[in-house]
């Protein structure tokens, strides 16, 4: 029992200290005041982070490919975010884009968890569903996409194109 009570702290710590870190990058000026409300706010996050860990027995998943992610995220939000723009562009001009429902396979070993949110936190894809691990591959992934084209972080992370 201590074991786990300890984890569980040790846990919610590490995602209090990350939820602040975050916070604080997108403040200009860091006051008293902002590290109050930062923490404070942290706190309540790492909380509830950890009770939906608990709820939904989830992990991580496998780590392959995970470096290799973690290379490609930021030319894949830099991509995305220049290619959005130009899909903003066309629809002020009279033609509307719009985004459609693409299947897409994970390589096998790669973790459903991690990639779903790296995948997710680019401005071109967002996973609103794991279908489940694919004969002699990894998980199916429902992904909402606006932008044809596939970021090197999608290619990285899955095998094959999108259905």
């Amino acid at each position: 029992m201590r074991r786990s009570w300890l984890g569980a702290l040790r846990e919610a710590l590490v995602w209090w200290a990350l939820l602040v870190v975050v916070d604080l990058m997108f403040i200009s000026t860091v006051s008293v005041l902002e590290l109050v409300v930062a923490a404070g706010g942290a706190a309540i996050a790492a909380v509830a982070a950890r009770g939906v860990h608990t709820v939904s027995g989830a992990g991580p998943g496998g780590t392959r490919r995970w470096g290799a992610a973690a290379l490609a995220w930021p030319g894949a939000v830099l991509t995305d975010t220049v290619r959005l723009f130009a899909v903003t562009a066309r629809t002020l001009c009279g033609r509307p884009v719009e985004g459609r429902w693409q299947t897409v396979t994970l390589v096998s070993g790669t973790g459903a968890a991690w990639a779903c949110g790296l995948l997710s936190s680019t401005p071109g894809a967002y996973v609103v569903d794991v279908r489940g691990q694919q004969p002699g591959a990894g998980e199916a992934l429902v992904v909402h996409v606006v932008i044809d084209d596939r970021t090197r972080l999608e290619r990285v992370l899955t095998a094959g194109g999108r259905r």
